[in-house]
């Protein structure tokens, strides 16, 4: 589940996509896990944005957590770009494992965040991870509705 509303930044940090371009970025707090494990397991199990709460003194989210610029690609690819310092170590080796992320079963995005009000749910699979600067990328393949 998606909590929250859409940014639009004309400025995006270094190493972010599209740093001129104007395009709507959503900051968010994502809980590692499987929905349908109780956020067990991999994947994602929730977005929560904007993100409205304070880092703590360590400068983390916990270890099952991690600060996300979120992005729509094209109208079957979603990307996630995970905030390294947000995360800790034992985080990126447990969801980020040999430069993939594996998605053990779908997550569904709340109709009422995106512009078409239609269902968005990244499907599951091992999806390659894209390493930058202060970000880990993450192309999701997503479906709109019901499973193709």
């Amino acid at each position: 589940m998606i909590q929250g509303f859409p940014r639009k930044r004309s400025e995006q940090p270094n190493g972010a996509p599209q740093r001129q371009a104007v395009q709507e970025v959503l900051v968010a707090d994502v809980l590692f896990g499987s929905p349908n494990k109780n956020c067990a397991g991999a994947g994602i199990c929730r977005v929560t944005a904007p993100v409205a709460q304070e880092m703590s003194t360590e400068g983390r989210w916990g270890c099952h957590r991690a600060v996300a610029l979120v992005r729509v690609l094209s109208p079957t690819a979603i990307a996630f770009h995970f905030v390294i310092q947000s995360m800790c170590r034992k985080a990126v080796r447990q969801y980020f494992t040999a430069d993939h992320f594996l998605v053990e079963s779908p997550f569904e995005f709340q109709p009422d965040y995106w512009a078409q009000g239609s269902c968005v749910r990244i499907k599951p699979g091992l999806y390659p991870v894209v390493r930058s600067g202060d970000y880990l990328m993450v192309a999701f393949q997503y479906g709109n509705g019901i499973w193709e």
